[in-house]
């Protein structure tokens, strides 16, 4: 075998110093949507920039690719700092993941050096004692780390208001699907008569319980069809009947095809901070049928394109299935509208223009 050739390395560049980014993003659980908003800020900011994320627990094919930028990674669990990472200490820092170590030790960093810190929360607005509890809380130690906070939609900015920030430090615009990947399809009225559900096969999710609720309107319905996309734990529990598929999770540019293909979307989770997969619907254009408890519903849903029921309650979402596919075509065609209009609203260029204005506000001291 041939010898190995040892490269010496210069005391000088042992020494030097690493590079400054003036702006830094963090993600916990980096998925692909975040990269391609991200992508619009790093657009808008045109300044140095940095995106640190943790892996996301289920794998994204292209995540740099969909970036167009490097990302550091890192182990959420384990503390680290800017200098660990060849960083400088950045002015600016955009920070997801309060409660996970390695984010919060940049934040600290960041305030310790005199930067400012923008916490990116994905909470909405309950108004349960634990909120409530929590605005005491929030006010003694949240509050004092951040500067300002970037928030899904109008429920995210309700309760950031309840907790005490400013107004003109609350920005919406954290969440939001990118219109180049999710868009077109048919229109409303031509296509299938389909209900569609993506996500977890996990509780919260309520899955088992829109099956049931679908099953009670197949005999009268009989050309309406149910489409579950995802995994997890209750898959095997699903009930098997003619009219429901199951099938499994497929990469963002083929599960654009699904949501052009349906006719409504359909969330029953029994809590949801915002629910992005909403969003990626209302940009195909489906009409929405969701739960009282989906955080996006102020933003998205509308009595022209959705039908919102109890979260929990079987015979509610039996009603609200039901009602949903007595849309004529006139309905739908407005459904389809409205759904488009209100989508419009986020997305990558909404979040690189709350972004930059964040930015513009701190660089102005």
């Amino acid at each position: 075998m041939p010898a190995t050739t040892v490269v010496p390395v210069s005391q000088t560049a042992i020494d030097a110093s690493p590079w400054q980014p003036k702006i830094a993003f963090s993600w916990n659980g980096l998925p692909q949507y975040a990269a391609r908003l991200l992508r619009g800020a790093l657009d808008v900011i045109g300044e140095d920039c940095v995106v640190i994320g943790s892996r996301p627990s289920v794998p994204v094919e292209g995540m740099e690719d969909a970036l167009r930028h490097k990302i550091h990674w890192v182990d959420a669990s384990q503390r680290t700092t800017w200098r660990a990472m060849k960083l400088g200490v950045p002015d600016i820092y955009f920070q997801s993941g309060w409660g996970y170590p390695a984010f919060s030790a940049l934040g600290d960093e960041v305030r310790r050096n005199g930067g400012h810190v923008i916490g990116m929360s994905d909470a909405n607005w309950r108004g349960d004692w634990r909120q409530v509890l929590g605005t005491l809380a929030f006010r003694l130690h949240y509050g004092k780390q951040f500067d300002a906070m970037l928030v899904p939609g109008r429920q995210g900015e309700l309760l950031m208001r309840r907790f005490g920030m400013r107004a003109n430090r609350v920005r919406q615009g954290m969440y939001g699907a990118d219109p180049d990947l999710f868009g077109g399809g048919l229109p409303l009225p031509e296509r299938p008569q389909e209900f569609l559900f993506v996500g977890q096969f996990i509780a919260r999710k309520d899955v088992l319980g829109l099956a049931r609720a679908f099953i009670n309107i197949a005999d009268r319905r009989p050309d309406w069809r149910l489409l579950l996309i995802g995994s997890g734990e209750q898959r095997d529990q699903i009930p098997a009947h003619p009219s429901i598929r199951v099938e499994d999770f497929v990469q963002p540019e083929q599960l654009a095809d699904k949501f052009r293909s349906a006719r409504f979307f359909v969330l029953p989770s029994l809590t949801e901070a915002w629910g992005l997969v909403a969003h990626e619907a209302a940009l195909c254009g489906c009409a929405l049928v969701l739960s009282d408890r989906i955080g996006s519903a102020d933003d998205l849903a509308t009595p022209t394109n959705s039908v919102r029921f109890k979260a929990g309650n079987v015979a509610d979402l039996s009603r609200a299935l039901d009602m949903a596919t007595q849309f004529d075509a006139s309905r739908l065609a407005g459904a389809e509208a409205m759904s488009r209009q209100l989508a419009r609203q986020f997305g990558p260029q909404r979040f690189g223009h709350e972004a930059g204005q964040l930015v513009k506000m701190f660089q102005k001291g």
